[in-house]
């Protein structure tokens, strides 16, 4: 188990050590009989709730070395939340005041996020709210959103990539009465499952390998193995037909795109902010790290189904040899199995499913008081063979520098612009958005809810809307930055401030 910075890095890197690949295969696991592989219950993290005390619900979480077992015998050194690996799942309730405490029993500095959130800037998680060894950090703030599935990890500055691979992240779901009315399956680890996606790469002492070649800082750290919250091989025996799962996105730079073995149809029911105004049917669906989705899917009795991840469409290559060879490098994706779903035989009757669900909160472009235009780099040569050359607008990320200015309650646009070769996932803090339009076009009915996070595809611009509320404080930034993590630690982020 890990005590120091020292050994914590030397866990992180192969030393030597030789790299742990899937039995027989090269790459991540696509087996030719899921059955003899994914046989490991899934594992559901536990609920947290915490106390109510003086008005609030206070909420107590600690973040400490531990060891977990991914592979059988080969044990793994991790960080966790409460826990060896990962966090609880925090539940709370629309409208209600939460206090976080937050205690630091690592070696280095932390902190941890509230992705998704509107809050006080101060009490965001940011890069700026360091908790350090030993100290303890409290974020105290009133729930605004609607029902809805937002997480928590950590977000330290350089460090974040390394801290969330080796554990520090967990899910958080807002309930309200509104979507407590639908009926919805919402009975956790019966029929309301959630679904924490991490790809992971182990050596062969069964310790984590993280970002050790030149591949990994450019493309992002992509692994070998699937975990579905913090279990290989997951298989979940489904009790119910109709089965809610929240999934989401938590790997450091893998995009999935994902489907049933059987290309089952499915119902998307809510984006990252929330409920959709209507179940859209899909036989796929695409997340980028920090994205999330809620789907509905029915099962039949005696059936089994994998879930499975089909690459992308391998990117178009552009004129430069650097270019090209990132096009080949992302092209090099792979089909693989996620988790298994086995029913057993008495399935009862499939549920009715609500036609309308919600109206999500929505903004007219006509109402926008200003456009602001961001451009996403990725410079070529040295500056990228070395890990860097990744900013917005042509600067990579400086804590001493604020970008933007944003007045409390302005609507706003946000034109995003991909000048680089591959896809990247774009988070605003403290606010959740709606998608105006990509390359001038609509965007697909299963993107017309709340996001916080918005894929753009390379040459892409993508236009959102949104207003910054609640919230305003000259001095205390809030972060936008690409949610790759290994792209954020080098320097694509950028920050602002909402100013009355």
């Amino acid at each position: 188990m890990p005590k120091t910075r020292r050994q914590f890095l030397q866990l992180a890197s192969t030393a030597g050590i030789g790299l742990l690949t899937p039995l027989g295969y090269t790459g991540i696991v696509a087996a030719d009989d899921p059955t003899s592989w994914f046989r490991n219950p899934l594992g559901l993290p536990p609920v947290l709730e915490g106390r109510l005390h003086g008005g609030e619900r206070v909420i107590d979480l600690s973040l400490g070395y531990g060891t977990s077992e991914f592979l059988g015998d080969r044990p793994t050194p991790t960080v966790g939340i409460n826990g060896a690996y990962l966090g609880p799942v925090l539940r709370v309730q629309q409208g209600g005041n939460i206090r976080l405490n937050v205690t630091n029993r690592l070696s280095e500095p932390s902190t941890l996020h509230w992705h998704g959130l509107n809050l006080p800037a101060t009490m965001d998680g940011g890069p700026h709210q360091i908790v350090d060894p030993g100290k303890t950090w409290t974020s105290a703030f009133k729930v605004h959103q609607a029902a809805s599935t937002q997480w928590y990890h950590s977000h330290m500055y350089h460090r974040t990539g390394i801290q969330v691979y080796f554990g520090l992240a967990g899910m958080f779901i807002i309930d309200d009465p509104r979507g407590n009315a639908l009926n919805l399956p919402s009975d956790y680890g019966v029929d309301d499952i959630p679904l924490i996606l991490q790809d992971r790469s182990f050596n062969q002492n069964g310790s984590f390998r993280y970002a050790s070649s030149m591949h990994d800082r450019m493309m992002g750290m992509m692994g070998q193995f699937m975990l579905v919250n913090g279990t290989a091989f997951a298989r979940f025996d489904v009790k119910k037909p109709l089965t809610r799962l929240r999934i989401l996105n938590g790997s450091n730079a893998r995009i999935y795109n994902l489907e049933f073995s059987d290309r089952r149809e499915f119902l998307q029911i809510a984006t990252d902010g929330g409920l959709l105004e209507a179940p859209v049917p899909m036989r796929n669906i695409v997340l980028a790290p920090g994205e999330r989705a809620e789907i509905l899917v029915g099962f039949s009795a005696e059936k089994d189904v994998m879930l499975r991840h089909k690459p992308l469409p391998r990117p178009n290559g552009s004129g430069s040899a650097m270019m090209g060879m990132m096009a080949m490098m992302a092209g090099a994706d792979q089909p693989f199995d996620v988790m298994r779903f086995v029913a057993p035989r008495d399935l009862s009757k499939l549920a009715e499913i609500p036609v309308r669900l919600v109206e999500p909160r929505n903004w007219s472009a006509t109402d926008a008081v200003r456009t602001r235009r961001f451009t996403l780099n990725m410079r070529m040569g040295m500056g990228m063979m070395q890990g860097g050359g990744f900013g917005i607008n042509g600067r990579a990320m400086d804590l001493r520098r604020i970008d933007a200015r944003v007045p409390l309650g302005d609507v706003e646009i946000w034109d995003i612009y991909n000048d680089s070769p591959m896809a990247h996932p774009i988070h605003i803090h403290n606010t959740q958005f709606r998608i105006l339009d990509r390359d001038g076009k609509s965007p697909q009915a299963n993107e017309q809810g709340l996001k916080d996070t918005v894929l753009v595809y390379s040459g892409e611009r993508v236009r959102v809307i949104t207003q910054f509320e609640n919230y305003s404080d000259a001095a205390a930034p809030y972060m936008f930055h690409c949610h790759i993590l290994e792209h954020e630690d080098a320097g694509m982020m950028g920050q602002f401030v909402v100013v009355t």
